[in-house]
């Protein structure tokens, strides 16, 4: 199946720029049915230009002749509870509060520049442990240091 899943791959990355998106993962594990790819873009990616997209890549698929090996294909978006992975997907985040994990330690703070691949948070420093007062330090991570970078979600 893995042959199939790096074929679809391949056409995936090549038409991805024409739709402003680029492929920030798949999964295929071996002897599975199901290949999914994860897709992304530089700014805010509407629904549609995804669904778009997708029946693009299914019309292309449909007339390869991929063996006789039946499976699905699903392109969707990460999510938002995917760590982000590409240099683009940054820019479009500024201003919500991130995860960054930098060898042991999580830095979390309000995402507030980008810049010379260097992040910029506003990250609250509590007087106390229990405590509800706080002073904002602002920290500069390089990206080359961090190991994961996750948004951090409001609920």
């Amino acid at each position: 199946m893995s042959k199939i899943g790096e074929d679809i791959k391949a056409i995936i990355q090549e038409h991805a720029p024409d739709y402003d998106l680029f492929l920030v993962g798949y999964n295929f594990a071996p002897g599975s049915i199901l290949l999914q790819y994860f897709m992304d873009s530089e700014d805010q990616m509407p629904m549609q230009r995804l669904i778009k997209f997708t029946r693009h890549i299914n019309a292309i698929v449909d007339e390869l002749d991929l063996g006789t090996k039946k499976y699905n294909l699903e392109i969707s978006s990460p999510g938002a509870d995917k760590p982000l992975v590409d240099l683009r997907q940054i820019p479009k985040h500024i201003g919500k509060t991130l995860q960054l994990t930098v060898q042991d330690q999580v830095i979390e703070g309000e995402f507030i520049e980008w810049q010379n691949n260097q992040f910029t948070l506003n990250k609250k420093v509590f007087k106390t442990p229990n405590s509800r007062n706080f002073t904002l330090e602002t920290v500069h991570i390089d990206w080359e240091s961090i190991n994961e970078i996750k948004i951090k979600l409001a609920y």
